[in-house]
C-alpha cells in the first residue's frame, strides 16, 4: 500500500512539473451576448446569441453570432452536449468558426465549456454561463496554446 502511494504521488508531482498552462491568459477576453431566440425540439434546442468579443486577438469583434444546437445524447440529469457555430466581423475582418462542448445546469444557470476551432488558426477555450430567464450568456474566454 504504501508503494502504491508512493507512486501515486511520484506520477502527480511528475505531472504538475512538467505540465503547461493551455490558455494564454495574455490572450484572454470577455465574450457577451444576448439570447436572440430559441427553437425547441423533442430531442434537442437551438439558442441563436448576438453580441460581442471584446479583446480578441488585434480588437474587438463588436458584431458576433453564435447558434448553438443543445443534446442529451446520453440522457443524463442536467447536463449534456452542444455543436454550433460563430461568426463575427471587425471592420472588413470575418470570423468564422465550429463550436462544441458540454453544458450543465446549476440552478437556473446553465454553464457551458466549449473548445473552438477557428478559422483564423486558433482554437478557443471559453467557460460561460447562460442564463435563459435575464436572456444573457457571459463566457471568460482564451486562445489554446
Amino acid at each position: 500500500m504504501k508503494l502504491l502511494k508512493t507512486i501515486l504521488l511520484t506520477i502527480l508531482a511528475t505531472s504538475f512539473s512538467y505540465s503547461q498552462d493551455l490558455i494564454d491568459l495574455s490572450n484572454a477576453f470577455k465574450a457577451d451576448f444576448n439570447v436572440d431566440s430559441v427553437t425547441l425540439g423533442v430531442d434537442s434546442n437551438v439558442v441563436n446569441c448576438s453580441g460581442a468579443a471584446i479583446g480578441y486577438e488585434n480588437g474587438d469583434y463588436s458584431a458576433v453570432y453564435l447558434t448553438y444546437h443543445f443534446t442529451n445524447q446520453l440522457d443524463t440529469d442536467d447536463s449534456g452536449e452542444f455543436t454550433g457555430l460563430v461568426w463575427g466581423q471587425q471592420g472588413e475582418n470575418f470570423l468564422r468558426g465550429t463550436l462544441q462542448g458540454v453544458w450543465r445546469r446549476n440552478g437556473q444557470i446553465f454553464e457551458l465549456m466549449t473548445l473552438d476551432n477557428i478559422n483564423d488558426g486558433n482554437i478557443i477555450f471559453a467557460v460561460g454561463k447562460l442564463n435563459m430567464a435575464t436572456r444573457t450568456l457571459k463566457f471568460d474566454a482564451g486562445v489554446v496554446n
